[in-house]
């Protein structure tokens, strides 16, 4: 089944090879195996190769926003990035990131920078399972599991390619690749990229370095491999947001509009570092009739360094992981349904080091002085197993239903390295005596899809979810607050959907959500310590159409309207959320003429609707932004193709992320109008 879905989706690539939107998309990540989108009982967008082409993507916000229900937002730290999907904008686990559709960092240790990680400039294709997981996924996938696919199949013969581009603010980056097959057993395809760029603001100055290597193998009839490798690494510069909006009406290029900022910068290197390294191999087995089994043994290394500018006292951030994981999936196929089971495991050392780098002496209030020294200094063994079952059953030939179950077990040993249950010379911080934690949670599902023919899909869906508590929330505790006790946050996902293609022309899809979170992970307002017992409402449509209008043009529409609210909070009732505009719509016209063959271009519009600014709604909502962008790619011939894009083409001055806390307006500033252009060279 899998070989015939994957064979068909190439010989129909080929046939479109010069349209650019998916009329019949593929989709992997919803069971670990290629299908139909328009068969799945759920809500998962793609996008392919040919439109990662046209976007040219240098950040995050570039492969993903055009999908429907999502926003990626860049922070100040350029390569940094908060993710809302059916989710407020924030920096909370609940999102399972992954490369290849391997998680590329432990549960218990997200960070929300986590698309950093991935090789997300060098892309093949993406996709976005929303709301809760299947039962193939387990903490962290609350709201999104967002899958990145590093490389596409080796080449049948030799291919090499170089890459240049250069634009605005001092942007310049060059990427080479190369893939071959050498026998009718072994073929590879292998790339690498590195970007830099000034920064349109002060101190916003980046490096990043990115490779992929894929190698398959035949081993026989009924074995094969996989083996793949990524890699990662970013340096970037921290530029602070603005209090006064003034300054973004203004084009102001300044880091900052804060003295405490530049005190900063006098003090400590005020930047974001993320480094990334998994290699993992893929083996499959076809030994046995109708039954596929798979087996994925991984090494993963990531480490995340910064200052945390948000503490007067500017202490700094040194994470290190390393992680040992194992993937086992097995499908059973017959004329019923299918069966996929099988379990995920993953044991990581983690290390975290939050110092104080010099002696310092803050104002205002709270004003303390603090010493040279280590802040905390611990380690945590991280051991996850889950196994898991997922049904697709025929009930007739129209009616399926699709039941799942997941269990997991996530386990911290946590060993404090300073003396147990001490604080700092200033009595900020407090060091927790050694221990062990460990959590568990059984999620179920259920899906029941009705197609009355082959292009249309109606669908029903339930799915619970989790996330467990991040080991900083347990470990990193601040002095007052030294009886953490937390449970997990449980949420439930309830979602019906329609699928449908009209003549081949078009592919429309249609999902409504209700998802609820209890004993969400809040920081208390009396103590300032973190407990449960936040619950909260989320509740929304999606539409994506995805249409060819004509030969010469295409056209792909995503629009959402979502209200989130607290439940009945104490001191918030059922106040609106803060940064979560309802409305979010993104519009791309493609013009492919055929008076010039090679030829794509693309208008793009993209609206984000207004949203409040804080919880207690003490200030106005911010206006959101509503901004449009103009791409092209030319294939020249076999060896030469140019591409070229202009972004905020009006050059409208916003902020991506506005938000009021502690008594200050705070505003992101967007980017302003850029160029950019490039070509590729092939032989």
């Amino acid at each position: 089944m899998k070989k015939s879905i994957l064979g068909l989706s190439l010989i129909v690539s080929a046939l479109l090879a010069d349209s650019v939107v998916e009329i019949a998309p593929i989709s992997v990540t919803a069971t670990g195996i290629d299908e139909n989108v328009i068969e799945q009982p759920l809500s998962i967008a793609t996008k392919d190769e040919k439109e990662i082409k046209l976007d040219q993507v240098i950040f995050q916000k570039d492969l993903l926003n055009s999908l429907s229900g999502v926003r990626i937002e860049q922070t100040g730290s350029v390569i940094g990035h908060m993710t809302s999907i059916r989710m407020p904008m924030g920096t909370e686990p609940y999102y399972l990131f992954m490369q290849d559709g391997i998680p590329v960092q432990s549960s218990g240790f997200f960070n929300h920078n986590g698309l950093a990680y991935t090789t997300f400039q060098s892309a093949s294709s993406v996709e976005v399972l929303k709301g809760a997981g299947t039962a193939l996924y387990g903490s962290d996938a609350v709201a999104a599991v967002i899958n990145v696919e590093s490389t596409k199949t080796p080449s049948k013969t030799k291919e090499v390619s170089v890459k240049g581009m250069a634009g605005s603010y001092g942007y310049g980056s060059g990427s080479v690749e190369i893939s071959n097959t050498i026998d009718k057993d072994n073929a590879y395809r292998a790339n690498a990229s590195y970007m830099h760029s000034n920064g349109w603001r002060d101190h916003t100055k980046s490096n990043r370095a990115e490779a992929n290597i894929r190698y398959d193998h035949t081993i026989n009839d009924d074995n094969e491999v996989k083996i793949l490798f990524n890699f990662s690494k970013t340096e970037a510069e921290q530029a602070d947001s603005f209090n006064d909006y003034t300054n973004i009406e203004n084009s102001s290029t300044s880091a900052s509009d804060d003295s405490n900022y530049f005190t900063a910068l006098e003090k400590t290197d005020v930047k974001r570092k993320f480094d990334y390294a998994k290699i993992s191999a893929e083996f499959n087995n076809y030994s046995y009739n109708a039954l596929e089994i798979t087996m994925t043994p991984y090494v993963r290394y990531n480490r995340n360094r910064y200052v945390a500018t948000w503490e007067k006292n500017l202490p700094s951030n040194d994470n290190e992981l390393y992680t040992l994981g194992f993937l086992q999936r097995n499908t059973y196929e017959q004329k019923w349904g299918k069966v996929v089971f099988g379990f995920d495991s993953e044991y990581t050392k983690s290390s975290l080091k939050y110092n104080q780098d010099f002696d310092v002496t803050t104002s205002g209030w709270g004003a303390k002085t603090y010493m040279a020294g280590a802040l905390y200094d611990y380690g945590v063994n991280y051991l996850a197993i889950a196994p898991y079952v997922h049904i697709d059953y025929m009930i007739t030939k129209q009616l399926k239903l699709s039941p799942g179950l997941r269990y997991d077990y996530n386990s911290y040993d946590y060993t404090n390295n300073l003396a147990p249950n001490s604080t700092d010379s200033s009595n900020t911080y407090y060091r927790p005596a050694s221990r062990k934690d460990s959590y568990n949670h059984l999620s179920p599902k259920l899906a029941l899809s009705y197609m009355p023919q082959q292009d249309l899909n109606l669908y029903v869906r339930y799915a619970n979810g989790f996330r467990i508590p991040q080991a900083t929330r347990l470990y990193s505790v601040k002095v007052g607050y030294e009886n953490i006790n937390l449970d997990a946050e449980k949420s439930n996902t309830y979602e019906i959907g329609l699928k449908k293609n009209f003549s081949k022309k078009s592919f429309l899809e249609l999902a409504a959500y209700y998802m609820t979170i209890d004993d969400t992970i809040v920081r208390d307002a009396t103590t300032g310590g973190y407990r449960n017992g936040g619950a909260s409402i989320h509740k929304g449509i999606e539409a994506s159409l995805k249409s060819e209008i004509t030969k010469e043009f295409e056209s792909s529409v995503s629009y959402s309207y979502s209200k989130h609210n607290y439940d009945n909070d104490p001191s918030l009732g059922n106040n609106e959320i803060s940064g979560a505009p309802n409305t979010l719509a993104n519009a791309r016209l493609f013009y492919i003429p055929a008076y010039l063959k090679g030829l794509k271009v693309m208008a793009e519009w993209q609206y984000v609707g207004s949203y409040w600014m804080d919880d207690a709604h003490t200030v106005d909502k911010y206006n959101g932004y509503s901004i449009g962008n103009l791409k092209a790619d030319y294939v020249y011939s076999k060896k030469l193709r140019i591409f070229t894009k202009i972004t905020n083409i009006t050059d409208k001055k916003y902020a991506t992320n506005a938000r009021y806390a502690y008594g200050k307006e705070d505003y992101t500033p967007a980017d302003p109008r850029s160029f950019y252009a490039g070509l590729e060279y092939k032989w």
